[in-house]
């Protein structure tokens, strides 16, 4: 029984599947093949009146008939036409609904493939460029010959539109298989255009993905190898470019692929006993140029070094042209230079560009940033400030500073990055005064800072006030008792230090302004502190210390201490500096004698220091480094390097960490603080 009901659904089945689709048409059910001979004259008949109809009202009249006859295949002749018209139009959504009805309800239609087509052109019309480019490249290979130029071309112009470039490489390369001549050439021209846009990864999988004799082939080694040499990696570049000028040896690329071969063979070659030097030797910066050659030729002296110059006019292409020439035609191992903030930066990221280790004497910030082959030798404002808020604060235990500063970028940086450090340390900053950096007078400042500029305010005063009126009833006794009490007002002195980042001319006008408000500077002259604090009866009176940075080395005048001298103001002062040349550092001593035996009646600088110190370090290393890899994993090791300007390590961003010169004024004038009063406590221990 259960076999018999098998064979009767079986032969229902079949019997079914047998009978001839039906469908309604006009509100008559009739099998498919008669509804199409139907259509077939009705379609006929609407395409007659659609000839005489703008696009779109003309797709309307065949989408109803479509819908009339929906099921019937001259729907999706109709639906197709439909289509075509709309996207004439500029209906892309319209197109791709009548494109998409056929597509799905007539999957084995002739048309479905024409319908996809056209499905992907409304997708990229209508700005979903990644969807008509993939039904594009799936269908591509059904369409016929004749239909291929017309569909490459599409795809090339929507992959260029929506900023596809690995697509568009392809589809351009595609059509320039297709065509020839001009046409070729100008399809050829675009197709290396698109390469140029490409990133690496897309470069590298397109020569892999497509056949080796593509016409795009070429530009796409020779945007390898370009993109390469921008990375350094020589060896790629110089394989992609030689494959370029080998293959393609009359091609347009085959010259500036020659041309990298020779750059990368120079950029390697290393003459590994020659140090350059790139300093401007021309221009207003000329004096600091010939410094720093004087002071590296000075380091070099011996062993078979040789230093080679360029000028760089203090410029930043002049910089950037100085070290390619030190580079390319000098072959130096490693280079000196960049001292003005105009070519700071450009020098630096050139010599990066190179390879090329490069010790920089600028004080600019930042500039080791631009890459692992940059090296900095040079003071900068936030070591100045770490060395003072390391000694204040870790070594003198103050907590509570103010400072006055010039409003200029010396000034400003060095008032930043010392009251950054204070903070940080969990000091604080009590006061600030900011000034023009040719003022004259500054006793309103210290006032203001003082608390003695506003006596409104302070409620000692309004007290003294009051006493004062009660005890002196004569209007003119009243005033002038008030003069009196105003000038021997004591000053509110609520920090432990003042800092001054400027230049010695104005730290002469500060600290007297300072003297006259009654601010007492002499830390390390307690028998005087003594005296005074008896003499205004102010048991309370602590001495506040002063605080400088190298700029108040500019003019030895400041620190003169014979009578009359602008010494006696600063006396017990502190200050840093990257270089001191009355130091008893042996290092230190023993270049400065070195220098003034070469240069009679010349004292170095901090400029010919750290450029002596910087070529020393090179040349440190010449002995175990024969290439610029070598030399700049060396420089980055440096460790104690015994210089002029102190013990030098190379930090993680390979700026030097090394002990700054603390110096003071005492009553023979200048001098060095010793490691000893350095290392205890001193005048401002609270």
């Amino acid at each position: 029984m259960r076999v018999l009901g098998r064979r009767f659904l079986l032969l229902l089945v079949l019997s079914l599947a047998g009978c001839p689709k039906r469908v309604v048409v006009n509100g008559q059910e009739m099998d498919v093949s008669q509804a199409d001979e139907v259509a077939r004259v009705e379609l006929a008949r609407v395409r007659q009146e659609v000839a005489a109809l703008p696009p779109e009202p003309g797709a309307d009249r065949l989408l109803a008939f479509a819908q009339r006859f929906r099921g019937v295949p001259s729907a999706a002749d109709a639906l197709h036409q439909a289509g075509d018209l709309l996207l004439a139009a500029g209906k892309a959504d319209r197109a791709a609904q009548a494109y998409g009805t056929l597509v799905s309800e007539y999957p084995l239609h002739p048309r479905a493939t024409e319908a996809k087509y056209g499905l992907a052109l409304a997708d990229v019309q209508r700005g979903h460029a990644a969807d008509g480019l993939r039904t594009l490249a799936s269908i591509y290979p059904q369409l016929e010959p004749s239909r291929r130029p017309e569909a490459a071309a599409r795809a090339a112009a929507a992959a260029e539109a929506a900023g596809a470039w690995p697509d568009a490489v392809r589809w351009l390369g595609e059509l320039a298989d297709l065509t020839q001549g001009e046409e070729r050439r100008a399809v050829l021209a675009r197709g290396a255009d698109a390469v140029d846009r490409l990133q690496l990864a897309d470069v590298d999988r397109l020569r892999q993905e497509l056949p080796r004799e593509a016409p795009l082939q070429e530009p796409l080694a020779m945007k390898a190898a370009r993109i390469h040499l921008h990375l350094r990696d020589y060896p790629r570049a110089q394989e992609a470019a030689r494959e370029v000028f080998l293959r393609w040896p009359a091609g347009p690329y085959a010259k500036d692929a020659r041309a990298i071969v020779d750059r990368i063979a120079r950029l390697t070659f290393v003459r590994p006993n020659v140090i350059g030097v790139a300093v401007p030797l021309s221009g207003d910066y000329q004096p600091w140029g010939v410094a720093i050659v004087r002071a590296v030729q000075l380091a070099a002296e011996g062993g078979g070094v040789r230093v080679a110059v360029r000028d760089t006019r203090g410029e930043p292409d002049g910089a950037a042209q100085a070290l390619e020439a030190l580079a390319l035609e000098e072959g130096a191992i490693a280079v000196v230079g960049g001292v003005t903030n105009a070519e700071a930066e450009r020098a630096a990221a050139t010599a990066e560009e190179l390879q090329l280790p490069f010790i920089s004497l600028s004080k600019q910030e930042g500039l080791t940033d631009a890459g692992p082959h940059v090296f900095q030798n040079m003071l900068t404002a936030s070591a100045q400030a770490k060395a003072l808020a390391d000694f204040a604060m870790g070594r003198r235990g103050m907590r509570r500073f103010a400072v006055m500063y010039p409003s200029i970028t010396y000034g400003t940086e060095l008032a930043n990055a010392f009251w950054d450090e204070v903070e940080g340390r969990g000091g604080e900053i009590r006061g600030a005064e900011t000034y023009a950096p040719d003022r004259t007078t500054f006793t309103p400042l210290v006032k203001d800072m003082v608390g003695k500029l506003y006596l409104d305010e302070r409620s000692d005063w309004q007290e003294q006030q009051r006493d004062i009126a009660k005890a002196e009833k004569d209007p003119f006794r009243r005033k002038k008792a008030l003069e009196k009490a105003r000038d021997r007002l004591a000053p509110v002195v609520d920090f432990d230090a003042i800092f001054i980042p400027d230049f010695a001319r104005n730290v002469k006008l500060i600290a007297p302004a300072l003297a006259v408000e009654d601010v007492v500077t002499q830390t390390c002259l307690p028998d005087d502190v003594e005296r005074i604090r008896k003499t205004t009866g102010r048991a309370d009176l602590r001495p506040v210390q002063l605080l400088g940075a190298n700029g108040w080395s500019s003019d030895p005048s400041l620190f003169d201490t014979a009578p009359g001298g602008a010494g006696r103001y600063v006396r017990c002062a502190i200050f840093v500096d990257g270089f001191y040349a009355g130091s008893s550092r042996p290092a230190t001593k023993a270049f400065v004698e070195a220098f003034e035996r070469r240069h009679a009646g010349q004292v170095p600088t901090i400029l010919e220091a750290s450029a002596f110190d910087a070529a020393g370090m090179a040349r440190a290393q010449l002995g175990k480094a024969q290439t610029r890899d070598q030399m700049r994993d060396a420089l980055a090791a440096v460790k104690g390097y015994v210089g002029a300007t102190g013990d030098i390590t190379m930090g993680p961003r390979r700026t030097p960490e090394k002990p700054l010169f603390f110096l003071t004024v005492d009553r023979d004038g200048l001098r060095e603080l010793t490691p000893e009063e350095l290392a205890g406590p001193g005048p401002g221990q609270p």
